[in-house]
């Protein structure tokens, strides 16, 4: 299953940037891309004073290396405290502070030098990435402007945030009731999570071309009365920010299943392969896996991974029981047989036990 990034027609709370390197660094830029990129935690957020327009809607910005609520505690003169929950490192009672970073960074049109803005680090992988949220009340002369769709997308990710939300999408209904036809059985879970809601602005899209159906668009939750919105915001920008979209539920009557599908982390395979790209930034030949989980009355747990790498396909199952694994190894040349059949290209089909 291909990843397809939601589409959010006329929001660009996301901000891509690129470093600005001084002339004496030392080491490469992808180094010092990866140095920068530790100075930031995940989830926090950090003050951006808006220094220069470089051209059109690029500026050049300095990110403080403080998070605000750090910067906060400051500003009230607090040096030395308790820093448990505030994100800060400690080394012998002392506050461990990284250093500012400077950044180029695509602000649009509204954005003027001398405003300070506030930047929640998301990523660093395959750039830096920042989600621009509420310019802090407490910011002295800041003249930012939030539109309203970056400041309804803030809103739902704190109520999603207060609610405890899982990034993990738990399924409400059985998936399919006909688990011995495997066909029908791959229909229908593809159905469950193209319907889920998190492909809802790419359908849109699809809508538009004519590529999806009016009908089809009403039966997806944020057309239902009472659907958790805030809780689909978050997950949905979890799918985009990870490039991992994991489900829990019911894939048939009785039984349970994990599954992940996600992209493998750029430039490197799990057996240590490299896979290149003749783009640093292009993502179409990017090996995507697909991890399930089952824990079955008579098998106990088995786990399956499968790997699509330039159109070739990696499956290794791994189980925890000894007898379940001879049962699967005797049976591993049919399974083999039958991908083939299917039009597969199967470069590996391994069969081993759980660690």
């Amino acid at each position: 299953m291909m990843l397809k990034q939601p589409d959010l027609a006329g929001v660009n709370p996301v901000s891509r940037v690129m470093p600005v390197l001084v002339v004496d660094s030392i080491g490469s830029t992808a180094q010092e891309l990866g140095d920068r990129a530790t100075q930031f935690v995940k989830g926090q957020e950090y003050f951006a004073h808006v220094l220069s327009n470089v051209s059109g809607t690029t500026f050049t910005v300095k990110v403080d290396g403080l998070d605000l609520k750090n910067a906060a505690l400051k500003g009230a003169g607090i040096e030395n405290t308790d820093l448990k929950g505030t994100g800060l490192k400690s080394t012998d009672n002392k506050a461990s502070i990284p250093t500012d970073v400077l950044l180029k960074m695509d602000l649009g049109a509204a954005a003027k030098t001398g405003q300070t803005l506030s930047l929640r680090y998301m990523h660093s992988d395959p750039v830096l990435t920042f989600l621009l949220t509420q310019t802090p009340s407490n910011v002295a002369g800041s003249t930012t402007d939030i539109s309203a769709a970056a400041s309804l997308i803030g809103n739902y990710l704190k109520q999603a945030e207060n609610d405890g939300v899982s990034t993990r999408l738990e399924a409400t209904a059985v998936v399919t009731h006909t688990p011995n036809n495997a066909q029908v059985m791959a229909h229908d879970l593809k159905q469950a999570v193209s319907n889920s809601g998190l492909f809802y602005e790419s359908h849109l899209s699809d809508l538009i071309q004519n590529n999806q159906t009016l009908a089809a668009i009403k039966l997806e939750p944020q057309n239902q009365n009472g659907s958790p919105l805030a809780a689909l915001m978050s997950q949905q920008l979890a799918v985009l920010e990870n490039q991992r979209m994991s489900w829990h539920g019911e894939v048939w009557p009785g039984q349970k299943m994990h599954w992940d599908v996600y992209l493998e982390p750029r430039d490197v395979l799990d057996d240590g392969d490299t896979w290149s790209s003749n783009s640093s930034q292009d993502d179409k030949g990017r090996p995507i896996s697909s991890e399930m989980t089952l824990h079955l009355p008579h098998l106990g747990k088995v786990s399956a991974k499968l790997m699509l790498v330039d159109g070739r396909m990696r499956i290794s199952i791994l189980a925890d029981q000894m007898a379940t694994l001879d049962a699967l190894k005797s049976q591993r040349q049919s399974l083999a047989e039958a991908i083939v059949k299917n039009g597969q290209q199967l470069d590996a089909l391994t069969v081993v036990q759980h660690e």
